[in-house]
């Protein structure tokens, strides 16, 4: 019987890789590249999980009716250090980031009248001159749900009207070529709720010439982007 289900196991192998070593088609090779454009984008918009301290003195600063701040920080940590800066804070409030090259230099900051809202109180005009002026590829937006009893509830979530505004901020990025992510900040930690990501970033079409420019080269290459495709 053992020897019976190996050689079933054997013939399937086979048969697989005899089935796999032909050239993939385009639709085959349009939805690797699709595959490997989300990848890359997750790894673009990989953000660390760590709780960070953040500088106590620019945190005091925080300008409450609305300003610009000059930073230098990695793309990757920035989620958790705009955590830090809204952690414990009483009232709402929002952080707008514009990021290039994986790197957020400016940031404005608003804070709302109260714990339970807080305006953007930036035009659409001013956004886009900012994300024009540093060549911002992406906007990232965090806003907190200050939490009066955070052993009974969680905040974490984002409300109705916090994703009706993100689609609207990201219908209007869109047209300028700006990506978009929106974030929910309780506790020192980050919740990302909305991405939305335009075409012409980490195009689709770069991605699916690389793979047509090694499709159909050898049958080990060949097996390499089915494998890929399948299982990658």
């Amino acid at each position: 019987m053992a020897l019976v289900f190996l050689l079933a196991v054997i013939i399937a192998i086979a048969l697989f890789i005899l089935l796999h070593i032909r050239p993939l088609t385009d639709d085959e090779a349009l939805m690797l590249a699709g595959k490997r454009r989300t990848k890359a984008i997750n790894s673009y918009y990989h953000f660390d999980g760590r709780e960070y301290s953040v500088n106590m003195d620019f945190k005091k600063d925080m300008p409450a009716d609305g300003g610009f701040k000059y930073i230098s920080e990695q793309l990757s940590k920035f989620p958790a250090v705009a955590a830090g800066l809204l952690k414990y804070k009483k009232h709402e409030w929002i952080i707008i980031a514009f990021e290039r090259n994986q790197s957020v230099d400016l940031i404005w900051m608003n804070k709302g009248p109260d714990n339970s809202q807080v305006h953007c109180g930036l035009s659409m005009l001013i956004i886009r001159t900012a994300t024009h002026n540093v060549s911002c590829r992406t906007v990232l937006v965090f806003h907190n749900h200050p939490n009066t009893d955070p052993s009974r509830y969680s905040f974490r979530h984002s409300s109705d009207q916090d994703r009706l505004s993100a689609g609207e901020l990201a219908s209007q990025l869109r047209e300028v070529g700006v990506n978009l992510l929106e974030f929910v900040c309780e506790r020192g930690s980050h919740y990302e709720y909305w991405r939305s990501v335009c075409d012409t970033f980490l195009p689709l079409e770069g991605f699916r010439e690389l793979i047509v420019h090694v499709n159909g080269r050898s049958r080990g290459q060949n097996f390499s982007l089915h494998w890929d495709r399948l299982f990658g």
